[in-house]
């Protein structure tokens, strides 16, 4: 009775400290927005504006980051606040971690953690952008979160998950992966009125899966493979489990980062074989298969997600939108200059206007952006991944002979005037989008 008191009492707690800093640091209303009508779960951004002077170096401190990020250099005493702010919640994690012996309770445990800790920085040394983003950004806080914990303890869940009957299992892996695959390209790219997306800036997708994913998945799967090495090893397994470990690391490094330095290799390796070598001496870890089968599912998940995003952005460049480029070149042909909006090209040149697929999900702003620039035109869709592409169509001019023209004969007709392209069409998105990491 007593534990579950102690537990009760903890999640209670927790919450509070959640609510406390989401009120307290989260970015609050506008200059030009009144107090008193601010929705009720608007946060009131107390840390930035509140009058006390334990608070003033704290503040002063926050605007001297905020000038030193507009000067491009960093202000090392922004950890002073960082720090700070983000001590209550991981000692709350930590004593979470000891209290709950369940998986699935960690990662929800892991999850605020980390949010809160985001709060701290974004609500203190970046509150730009949470103003920037309003509601979205304490959503896109939480759910990266909530899939980095995922990720992190992936070994740990599978472990659980083993102990349910075998359909229940394949059940929980494929709803896992779907998950991840339907968040990959329905909650991405640069529209912010898209229905589903909930971060202007893919934040989720790129660093949530496309960063901390992938680089968790590959040190999880070579953790697993160097586990499986030390159970045919003898003496010095450990360090037999660690080495292979690194190694496989190294070798997959180039899944989640496009480079290869020093850094990339330590961040891959450097997991990989403190994992093995701890999850090998300690009977409570979970297993090699656990490992292994935790980073595959999450390598998949994440791989697919991309593969479709750039499949979509891909068939929105290459194949939809020459449509309309061709028709609006064909009503130039035969009017004499591009129409000014894309419906005019409807019926004649198109039975109707093609709308470019940014998920599977159908929403009323997959559509072209046509904007009319007298003797030129842009045309633009919102990217499935992190890009926005635009075309414009090659620019002509007509050229002028050096020489005075020389008058047609009676009865011939006059030559047309000579054109020639000075720029060549582009677009601003290659058909495969480049990596970031």
């Amino acid at each position: 009775m007593t534990r579950i008191l102690g537990r009760a009492a903890y999640v209670v707690a927790f919450l509070a400290v959640a609510l406390l800093w989401y009120e307290f640091l989260g970015a609050g209303p506008t200059p030009s927005e009144r107090p008193d009508t601010i929705a009720w779960w608007r946060p009131a951004g107390y840390a930035l504006r509140l009058e006390s002077e334990w608070l003033t170096p704290l503040q002063e401190i926050a605007a001297d980051v905020e000038q030193a990020r507009h000067e491009g250099r960093w202000e090392p005493r922004g950890l002073i606040p960082l720090l700070l702010f983000a001590l209550p919640p991981v000692a709350l994690t930590v004593l979470g971690f000891l209290l709950f012996r369940s998986a699935a309770a960690r990662v929800l445990i892991l999850a605020l953690g980390l949010a809160l800790c985001a709060f701290s920085y974004y609500g203190w040394l970046d509150p730009q952008t949470w103003q920037d983003y309003s509601w979205r950004w304490p959503a896109v806080l939480l759910s990266t979160s909530l899939f980095v914990a995922l990720f992190a303890l992936g070994p740990w869940l599978v472990r659980a998950v083993r102990r349910l009957p075998m359909p229940a299992t394949v059940g929980v892996a494929a709803a896992f992966a779907v998950v991840v695959y339907f968040l990959s390209i329905e909650v991405t790219g640069t529209n912010p009125e898209l229905q589903w997306n909930i971060s202007p800036w893919p934040t989720l997708t790129l660093y949530g899966f496309l960063l901390v994913g992938l680089v968790v998945a590959v040190a999880e799967l070579a953790a697993g493979v160097g586990l499986l090495a030390r159970g045919a090893g003898g003496a010095g397994r450990t360090a037999l489990a660690a080495l292979v470990a690194a190694a496989l690391g190294v070798l997959l490094h180039r899944i989640p980062f496009s480079t290869t330095g020093v850094v990339q290799l330590a961040v891959v390796a450097l997991p990989a074989a403190l994992l093995a070598a701890v999850a090998g001496r300690r009977s409570a870890a979970p297993r090699a298969l656990d490992f292994v089968a935790a980073g595959l599912l999450a390598l998949v998940a994440i791989e697919l997600g991309r593969w479709q995003g750039e499949y979509f952005l891909a068939n929105g460049r290459d194949e939809i939108a020459p449509r309309v480029t061709e028709a609006l070149e064909r009503y130039r042909e035969e009017q004499g200059n591009y129409p000014f909006e894309l419906t005019d090209l409807v019926p004649r040149y198109l039975p109707e206007i093609p709308r470019p697929r940014s998920g599977w999900l159908d929403s009323k702003n997959e559509r072209f952006i046509y904007t009319f620039l007298g003797d030129n035109f842009l045309l633009e869709f919102p990217g499935v991944v992190w890009v926005q592409c635009a075309y414009s169509p090659p620019y002509v001019e007509v050229a002028e002979d050096e020489d005075e023209p020389v008058a047609a004969a009676p009865g011939v007709a006059a030559e047309p005037p000579r054109e020639r392209e000075v720029l060549e069409a582009s677009w601003t998105c290659e058909s495969k989008p480049p990596r970031l990491w």
